[in-house]
Formats: C-alpha cells, sequence, structure tokens
C-alpha cells in the first residue's frame, strides 16, 4: 500500500485531543436525598484526582474510528500492483554530472533506474531511453529486468544540454503508443501535477555555480603573428565571487594566470596579450565546484598569420583585386563548383553575387547575395546613395570618414535572423553582422570590390576593417552537438575523440556527427591533421539555482484497461459517513432533548 498523500498523517497528532472531553470534571450539582446512609461508604473511599477518572463509553471509541477513517481517506492510500511494461527514462543532459556529496547526480540516477527495474520482476519488460541529445528510445526489443540493469550502466550523461521537449504531451504519447503501465522519468529538474502513470524522480538540490562561458584566441591585427586570448566567467549565486582564471597549452603547460572579479548573477571578460603559440589552448576557473564540465573551455589558435579566402563569383576580376592586400591568399571559384572541393584550409569565405544554401561552418562575407540566402533579403536597387547612420565603435566602422562614402548601386537588406546593424542609409540596412557560437558572417547591400587602395580610400579603409574584424577571431570552438564538417575522405583517414577513442571516417557521410562530449576533436587525414573544439554551450545547463519545472497537466493515462494502483480511500469516506450516521443516531443529544422537552411543557 501506498499513500499519495502522506502529510495526512500529521492529522494523526490531533487524535490526543479527543481525550481532553472525557478528562475534564464535570461541575457538581446540588441533589437532595432522603437519607445520607448511602453516601456513608463512598465518603471513605479515596478522593478522585482533581481532574476527574477517565471514563470512555462506547462512542468514544466510535468518534476515534471515524478520525482514523477521515485521516487515511486524505491520505489517499492505493494499493499497487507490480506493473509488467515499465518505460525509464534517463536526463543524460550536461547537469547531470554535478555533484551531490561526492557522486554525480547521474549516478545516483542509475541506482535509483536499476532499483526500479529490479521492481518489475522475471517476467516483465522494460524500455530504457534518454533525453539528450533528444528523447529517445535505446533499443528495439523490451529488455528484462536483469538485462535492462546492465544496460543502465553502459549509459552515460554526455555534455549537452537538454532539448527543449513538453513532457506531457511526449510522456502521454509513449503511454499511449507503448501502452506503458508506468514511466519512470529520472532527472535533476523539478516536476508540478505527477501522478498516474507518470513519475519524476527528481535527482539532487539547488546550487550556486560558476561557468567559463566565453573563451577565444585571435591575432591581435590583421598580419600579425602576436596572440591574444578573451575570457569570460558567469557567476550563478547570489554574492560576488574572486576567481582564478589559467590559461594552458597544449600539454597542459600553463601560460598565463590572474583574478577576475565576477559580481553575483553577472558575467565579467578578461583580455590576455602575448599568448605563446600551440595548437590548442585550454581555459579553467578556480575553485572548482559542483559541476566540473563548464570550468573548462577549449580553443584552437589561428591557423597561420595570414588569411586564406575562398571567393565564389560569377564575376572573379573584382576578387583578384584583393591580391594587393599583403598577408592575403584568395582562390576563386564559380557558384557551380562550390560543392565540388574541400573548403576546411580556409578561414574567410566570400561569396560575391551568390550564397550558399544553408551557412558555412566558417566565417563568411556575403555581398549582394542571391535571394532565399539565409541572412537577409534584399529590396529593391537604389543608386548614388550616402551612409546616414553607423554602429559605433565597432571594429567595422573605425577610422571611415563616411560623409565621403558614396555608393553608385546598392539594395537595403532585410535580416532573417537577429544581428547586428553596422550601416544604414535613407533607403534601409546597408550592412548586418551576425555571430553564431563565435563564428562571424557578415552581408553588405553594395559591392565594396574592386579593391582600389588610395583611389578610393574610404571604402579601402572598410574593406581593410572587415578583413581584419573576421582574421582576429581566431577558429572559435563550437556547441557539443554541432557536427564537424569532413569534406573528402580518403582511406585511412580517422577522428579521435575527447575521450581517446579512435574512430575511422568512412566515405559517404559529410559531417561527424559524434560530438557530445567537451574537448578537442584531431581528425587525421594521411600526414594532415585538423584540430576542431566543441564546448557546452547552454547556459542553462549551468545555471544550477532554480531550474525550470517539469508541468505534467493531469494524468497520462495507461493505455491498457488495468490500473497499476487501486485507489480505496472513497471506500474509506463511505466508512466514515457510516460511523457517522450510528454516532448520531445512538448517542442521544442532551441539548436537543432539553429543548424539546422544554418545548412540550
Amino acid at each position: 500500500m501506498e499513500l499519495l498523500n502522506p502529510a495526512a498523517l500529521l492529522g494523526l497528532l490531533a487524535l490526543p485531543a479527543l481525550l481532553l472531553p472525557y478528562l475534564v470534571r464535570r461541575k457538581p450539582r446540588r441533589q437532595i436525598f432522603s437519607s445520607l446512609l448511602l453516601l456513608v461508604d463512598a465518603a471513605d473511599r479515596p478522593s478522585r484526582r482533581s481532574w476527574g477518572a477517565i471514563r470512555l463509553p462506547w462512542v468514544f471509541f466510535l468518534q476515534l474510528g471515524l478520525l482514523l477513517l477521515l485521516i487515511l481517506a486524505l491520505g489517499e492510500p492505493v494499493f499497487l500492483v507490480r506493473p509488467t511494461r515499465v518505460a525509464i527514462i534517463l536526463d543524460t543532459s550536461a547537469s547531470m554530472q554535478t555533484l551531490e556529496n561526492g557522486r554525480s547526480r547521474f549516478a545516483l540516477a542509475q541506482e535509483k533506474a536499476r532499483s526500479l527495474a529490479a521492481e518489475v520482476g522475471l517476467n516483465g519488460e522494460v524500455d530504457l531511453y534518454i533525453t539528450a541529445p533528444r528523447l529517445e528510445k535505446l533499443g528495439a526489443a523490451p529488455l528484462s529486468s536483469v538485462a535492462a540493469a546492465k544496460a543502465i550502466d553502459a549509459i552515460e550523461a554526455y555534455d549537452v544540454g537538454e532539448s527543449p521537449v513538453d513532457y506531457h504531451l511526449a510522456l502521454h504519447q509513449l503511454a499511449q503508443t507503448h501502452k506503458y503501465e508506468r514511466i519512470f522519468l529520472l532527472t535533476d529538474r523539478p516536476a508540478r501535477g505527477e501522478s498516474g502513470v507518470v513519475r519524476i524522480v527528481t535527482i539532487g538540490q539547488p546550487k550556486a555555480n560558476f561557468a567559463l562561458t566565453g573563451f577565444h584566441v585571435h591575432r591581435a591585427s590583421l598580419n600579425s603573428a602576436k596572440l591574444e586570448a578573451s575570457i569570460e566567467a558567469a557567476n550563478f549565486s547570489s554574492k560576488d565571487e574572486r576567481l582564478r582564471v589559467a590559461i594552458k597549452g597544449s600539454g597542459n603547460q600553463l601560460i598565463a594566470r590572474r583574478e577576475l572579479l565576477v559580481p553575483a548573477g553577472k558575467r565579467s571578460s578578461t583580455r590576455f596579450d602575448g599568448i605563446t603559440g600551440h595548437p590548442y589552448y585550454q581555459a579553467e576557473i578556480e575553485p572548482a565546484d559542483a559541476f566540473l564540465l563548464d570550468n573548462r573551455r577549449f580553443a584552437i589558435a589561428p591557423q597561420s598569420p595570414n588569411l586564406r579566402i575562398l571567393g565564389i563569383s560569377p564575376r572573379p576580376k573584382e576578387l583578384t583585386s584583393l591580391t594587393v592586400i599583403p598577408g592575403l591568399q584568395i582562390d576563386i571559384i564559380t557558384p557551380q563548383e562550390y560543392g565540388q572541393r574541400e573548403h576546411a584550409d580556409y578561414g574567410l569565405e566570400i561569396f560575391h553575387f551568390s550564397a550558399p544554401a544553408v551557412l558555412p561552418a566558417r566565417p563568411a562575407l556575403l555581398i549582394l547575395p542571391a535571394q532565399n540566402n539565409p541572412l537577409v533579403d534584399l529590396q529593391a536597387p537604389v543608386s548614388n546613395i550616402g551612409i546616414a547612420t553607423w554602429r559605433e565603435p565597432h571594429g567595422l566602422t573605425r577610422y571611415v570618414n563616411f560623409s565621403l562614402f558614396r555608393l553608385t548601386y546598392a539594395r537595403a537588406l532585410n535580416p532573417r535572423i537577429v544581428g547586428e546593424r553596422i550601416l544604414e542609409s535613407p533607403q534601409g540596412l546597408l550592412a548586418f553582422a551576425v555571430e553564431r557560437q563565435g563564428t562571424r558572417y557578415l552581408a553588405l547591400g553594395f559591392d565594396p570590390f574592386p579593391y582600389l587602395g588610395r583611389e578610393n580610400l574610404p571604402m579601402s579603409i572598410f574593406t581593410l576593417n572587415f578583413l581584419d574584424w573576421f582574421a582576429t577571431r581566431g577558429p572559435s570552438g563550437q556547441a557539443t552537438g554541432e557536427p564537424i564538417p569532413l569534406g573528402t575522405i580518403r582511406p585511412g583517414d580517422v577522428i579521435v575523440t575527447p575521450k581517446g577513442f579512435k574512430l575511422p571516417l568512412k566515405s559517404g557521410h559529410d559531417y561527424f556527427s559524434g560530438t557530445l562530449f567537451q574537448g578537442i576533436y584531431h581528425r587525421y587525414r594521411g600526414n594532415l591533421l585538423e584540430i576542431t573544439a566543441r564546448n557546452l554551450e547552454d547556459s542553462g545547463e549551468s545555471d544550477l539555482r532554480a531550474v525550470a519545472s517539469i508541468e505534467l497537466r493531469g494524468d497520462a493515462a495507461p493505455a491498457t484497461g488495468t490500473s497499476v494502483m487501486f485507489s480505496f480511500w472513497p471506500y474509506l469516506l463511505f466508512a466514515a459517513l457510516a460511523l457517522l450516521l450510528i454516532e448520531w443516531f445512538s448517542s442521544p443529544r442532551r441539548l436537543a432533548g432539553s429543548g424539546f422537552k422544554a418545548a412540550v411543557r
């Protein structure tokens, strides 16, 4: 038997109050006797206690039973029938790696899941699900309780955030589709409205946390060999904290360290100059807290002081004018050739009167892009216009005299996503910048080419600005779960994950999607090595103070006709009502009787 509302048992503490009317001594009454001889023996007896003798009539026990039945009914007792068709859902998102008294939340969830699987019995069936990177079932066939326990041990939490799911709809659909008698969701999120088939088991308590939310290594300027690093830290707590921030190179070599004051509930950033060259870098904060994953971030250094550009244009002559700029190397192809060659070695892609179907994984400049591009829509052409407003201060607008900035042909832009409005004319937006997971994109509603140097100084300075804006942003680590573009795969190509697993790459796959763990991924292509970083980018996983509750709007009713629990509290209410009627009619009320007699007289 199980109580759905065990708090009702606190009413048992009030039961001794039922004795009070029987302990209180009644007030003596005057009575006339014809003789006192009958009272002689009573006078010789010991006097009674001041509070009176305890005399419990049978009505007392009737009233006690009535109160007991009411309290038990409020507790909503149910008889549980052992289910034979069960789904166990494990939250595998990053926050489940948080430590609780030295053990991770996920280890505690695994322990609880094994005990739930054992309750199914030898003839029961268990299906296992995970929530990250998406809610999905593990395996096609149901498992026995023993096999489910072994499978639970093999599951691990990933370094990714939890995908947005309406659990009320998702779990209700699972119950209906697979005819589950019970669904258990083990997570670190609280729940409201759970009952019936669905049970939410919450693991862990709210905690303060500190996290690294940004780490980039870039060059100080175009053609500069000097490296700089920028770090951002967040304080998810109620008090200011002074953190120690350290940067380490490959081989765990310490490069720089300093303290950073982060106000409560805020973010702070700092910059390191003169960073020594390494293939990749790791940033750490100290002291470490209960969530170790977001105490670290990884970044890749720029590959070369020179910027290598891939130009995609039906007019290659204008792009060739960039070759006069020192430190630039440009290869030009037609739009039709774009999907037929490798792009991984380029630090910038310029789409000149063309556009990609989707945003590339590398920085990209879109100049008067074709319609249906992923960044902007183009308005009608205009001619001989100037710049009305510009964003300042900004790396794209520095040193430019926009009063001399005249455009003979332009088309205003309508952004399709959220970004920065850099340049605007009276007719509309002309320069639009976007940064997604450390990768920069810029769309222009005018053509800055050919590059003419001093012959068109304002436009030349603007061109150098956006080249420097792209070049000084090193290859940033993208979010865990984001696939790695593979391009052409040759026999023998492999990729090594942060956990050290060496995975062969097969032809016919354009992306490697197994980026579920934070760290450095090494891709070996013969004698060539490509390094990629992936970091946890979900700040919701790092904020452990008040996690959003899972809302279950009513019961997810079982799909089968047999319930896994039998509620008998209504019968307790009927029994209490029956006792109340018996007590009412069997115990005369003095006040009512006295009033009736007075009325007769």
